[in-house]
């Protein structure tokens, strides 16, 4: 029962050093800033046009993209991305809540988007490079992981 329990131990100790020591992927962080900008999109639209639980989905589809940027940020160690990306969940979950209410207000919802918003350009000024395209196209600013 020792050396199996001993083999486990060391099988774990391997695994968690075979994870730590892979690099992060950019095309982790494209993928889900992609899913984030289609949806954000989407939220402004539904919500304009009074159908808020369609933006609800769309805010949910936002925060499941941020948590997927989040985790990537956490995998860097850059601690600065990583409590952007904090706040920007923060920021998501809070126009979900305004969303969610039981007769959501539009000008709450409006305020709160642009709040989560504002999560975005902050990271995309420091750590994303635009091709000036319309729409643009981001990609990681050189050095940053």
């Amino acid at each position: 029962m020792r050396r199996f329990l001993s083999f486990a131990a060391a099988l774990a100790i391997f695994g968690v050093a075979v994870v730590s020591a892979q690099k992060p992927d950019p095309a982790t962080l494209d993928a889900a800033m992609k899913k984030v900008a289609a949806n954000m999109g989407a939220i402004g639209k539904a919500a304009k046009g009074g159908d808020f639980a369609t933006a609800k989905a769309s805010a949910t589809a936002v925060k499941m993209a941020l948590q997927e940027a989040h985790a990537f940020w956490t995998s860097t160690g850059k601690t600065d991305a990583i409590a952007m990306s904090t706040d920007a969940v923060t920021k998501i979950t809070a126009l979900e809540t305004a969303l969610s209410a039981a007769t959501p207000d539009p000008m709450a919802v409006a305020a709160a988007q642009k709040e989560a918003q504002g999560t975005c350009a902050a990271c995309h000024k420091q750590f994303r490079d635009s091709d000036g395209g319309t729409p643009p196209t981001y990609t990681l600013k050189p050095g940053t992981i």
